[in-house]
């Protein structure tokens, strides 16, 4: 199993189509999320483990934020807030943000998304968050982890030193908790 680093431009075609492959076939059909993938968030940073044909058996992306996506509880879902009318967002119920460190204009923020392991019980998983928390502070020289975990994985992000800084909440039919980590 080989590790792979790459910014989105660097990514081979083989790359990103075994990556979306990857995610899709956790996120859409083994968790049953029907979502747009897609997002516009994926011309940060791709942290993989492919073996040698290129099959993607781990992976995440990361990317700066300049500011968190407002994201409220509407109609029992969590949502961010832009893809709510006015009105919507009137009725909507906010999610606890955090502290406001990370809003300092010194600090620089990423968030990790999309991690998966394909291949369980081999510690990739571990090396892969591992290998993604050194990414944003070496490379990317962040100061700040943000993530959107599933509740039944909280406790794998508290031990590499994320801190839950919100209540649970439902995102695509799964609790989430919101958390971070300070580098």
């Amino acid at each position: 199993m080989k590790l792979a680093v790459k910014k989105f431009d660097e990514l081979t075609a083989a790359e990103l189509y075994e990556i979306m492959r990857a995610r899709n076939e956790i996120f859409v059909i083994e968790q049953e999320c029907i979502y747009q993938d897609c997002d516009d968030c994926d011309y940060g940073y791709h942290v993989f483990y492919a073996d040698e044909a290129g099959k993607v058996h781990a992976y995440m992306r990361i990317y700066e934020i300049s500011e968190e996506p407002e994201v409220v509880i509407y109609n029992g879902q969590a949502i961010w807030a832009n893809n709510l009318s006015a009105e919507q967002r009137r009725q909507a119920e906010p999610i606890r943000r955090g502290t406001d460190d990370w809003r300092q204009a010194d600090m620089k923020t990423v968030q990790m998304g999309r991690v998966l392991t394909i291949r369980h019980g081999e510690g990739l998983g571990g090396r892969l968050l591992a290998d993604g928390i050194r990414v944003a502070r070496d490379v990317m020289q962040a100061d700040r982890i943000f993530i959107e975990a599933e509740s039944d994985v909280v406790g794998y992000y508290e031990k590499a030193g994320f801190t839950g800084i919100s209540g649970e909440f439902m995102k695509d039919d799964i609790p989430h908790v919101q958390m971070e980590l300070f580098l």
